[in-house]
């Protein structure tokens, strides 16, 4: 099981070149099962980005978002990123087999939303000085990619009210139950990460004030 975590990031790559594989050899994709692939091919491109920029992503948010000593790191931190691919799959395979039902793309239109905003509020709110942040090139495909199928989606009239809401409500419990796996992995309760977010945060405005 530990191989399985350790070796998630490279599992789940190879899970999405099968399927975009497949999907060109076998599929003659409809409008759902394109923009699953679409953001199945985003993803991926958007965790090697993100992983293999030198800090990396979470490297960045335990240090300097959450100002955590001593970070998480090595074999702990790489295998906690298994969260992240669990929920990636969850989100990404049930729309593209039950393709009839479009609106559950929403969720994974949702998520590159939250990691276009995730990519670039996190500069401004806590002062970094960097004006990147690893993995935010392609969160902002994603979250332009997500506009424009949001805006195709209300043009064509093809998501209830309510689909939108519920897909809204998959989303969040998804990104709660990543966030809650992650803290447990890397040996912190998952209460703790939001206090030391909003303490740090507080001290990074308060001595700008001073």
């Amino acid at each position: 099981m530990r191989h399985l975590k350790y070796y998630s990031h490279e599992i789940f790559s190879v899970m999405i070149l099968m399927l975009l594989t497949f999907s060109s050899v076998f599929v003659i994709p409809d409008i759902t099962r394109r923009i699953v692939l679409i953001y199945a091919f985003l993803f991926l491109l958007h965790e090697w980005e993100e992983n293999n920029y030198p800090g990396g992503f979470f490297d960045m948010l335990f240090n300097e978002v959450a100002n955590i000593k001593p970070a998480p790191s090595g074999r702990t931190l790489r295998e906690s990123r298994v969260a992240v691919y669990l929920l990636l799959t969850v989100l990404i395979f049930p729309p593209y087999f039950a393709h009839e039902h479009i609106w559950l793309i929403l969720p994974i239109v949702y998520l590159g939303i939250f990691e276009g905003l995730a990519h670039t509020v996190v500069i401004f709110a806590f002062k970094l000085k960097r004006r990147y942040t690893p993995g935010m090139f392609t969160a902002l495909c994603q979250i332009t990619a997500s506009i424009i199928v949001l805006v195709y989606l209300s043009e064509e009239k093809l998501i209830q009210s309510w689909q939108y809401f519920t897909a809204v409500l998959i989303m969040i419990a998804g990104i709660v139950c990543m966030a809650t796996m992650g803290m447990r992995a890397n040996r912190f309760k998952p209460s703790d990460m939001p206090k030391m977010v909003i303490r740090n945060l507080k001290s990074i405005w308060g001595n700008n004030h001073q």
